[in-house]
């Protein structure tokens, strides 16, 4: 069993029952096991089949056994699935062997924090700690909000619902029996950027005070009154696993980076006493949340201290 103790900038370290199952590896070996449960394949056929011990086949689906791009082709192959038709896989083979304690996850078109390999670790992390300047966070966005994101980018209109389907199912995280600590480090200026209209801001706003009212939820805005003391860099997450690695995903365009070399890791942790320092508490981050929703509910610009982000026209 799992142990830890309490890091001094205020996040949960693990010290035992660590294992050295590295993020790629067990990314790939959950995507394997499903793929061969979708094929009505038990572990035992898929061992016969390739001739690997049944205690191999569970070390490779739980992340604990190294693979090549050879027996990733070979798995496949007794699932019936030609290599061509999964090449993903063969793709975090190579950055998993690769061993450089980084890998590149990409995301769907035209959509931040929509990659099947961040929604992976977000659901099999203990701890999820994030901070975003710019925009509410992705498991706190509203379909609305999201919708007026993706309304920027030239996709069609079925495409936009697809993407938009995929960010609210993705929430459902938060929703779980079981579920894990999120703490949401949120700058001013991302609640203050009208995205869309005042009424969608509004159904944000309030849908970010309600959740921040789930006792495993934990938003904490950073003022922007703070000044330079509140400037940590761009957007990243710090993911916290109960017998594994903490991973750090940053965010981009068109791709996400994922960290796990501990001194990479370190770099992030060392924001986090700042974080804590700078931002309101809990109580402080609620009420600000909620006096903003009211501004856009009464059609106010506070003041003028409410952004507009408008649609860019050729």
């Amino acid at each position: 069993m799992a142990c830890g103790g309490f890091h001094p900038n205020g996040f949960t370290v693990h010290h035992m029952g660590r294992t050295n199952a590295t993020a790629c590896y067990r990314e790939l070996g959950a995507e394997l096991k499903r793929r061969r449960e979708a094929a009505g394949i038990t572990g035992d056929q898929l061992g016969r089949e390739v001739g690997w011990h049944r205690s191999k086949v569970s070390r490779v689906e739980l992340g604990h056994s190294e693979v090549s791009a050879v027996d990733v082709i070979h798995y496949l192959g007794a699932c019936r699935i030609f290599a061509a038709e999964a090449p993903e896989l063969l793709d975090l083979c190579r950055e998993a062997e690769s061993s450089l304690g980084y890998w590149i996850g990409r995301h769907a078109r035209w959509m931040e924090e929509t990659g099947s390999s961040l929604i992976y670790h977000e659901a099999t992390a203990a701890r999820s700690l994030s901070y975003e300047p710019l925009l509410i966070p992705g498991l706190l966005q509203t379909a609305e909000y999201a919708r007026v994101r993706l309304g920027r980018a030239p996709m069609a209109p079925a495409e936009v619902d697809a993407l938009v389907r995929t960010r609210v199912e993705r929430q459902q995280v938060l929703q779980r029996p079981k579920p894990a600590w999120f703490t949401f480090f949120v700058h001013e200026q991302a609640l203050r950027l009208q995205v869309g209209s005042p009424a969608i801001m509004h159904e944000q706003l309030l849908h970010l005070v309600i959740m921040s009212g789930l006792p495993h939820v934990q938003l904490r805005v950073v003022p922007s009154s703070a000044g330079e003391q509140a400037i940590f860099g761009g957007s990243f997450r710090l993911f916290e696993f109960e017998d594994h690695r903490p991973l750090v995903f940053l965010d981009g365009v068109a791709i996400g980076l994922f960290l796990e070399d501990s001194d990479y890791v370190a770099e992030y942790r060392q924001l986090l006493p700042g974080l804590r320092a700078v931002a309101m508490n809990e109580g402080e981050s609620r009420a600000f949340a909620a006096e903003l929703a009211d501004a856009h509910d009464r059609g106010s610009q506070s003041n003028g201290a409410i952004y507009e982000l408008e649609e860019e026209h050729p």
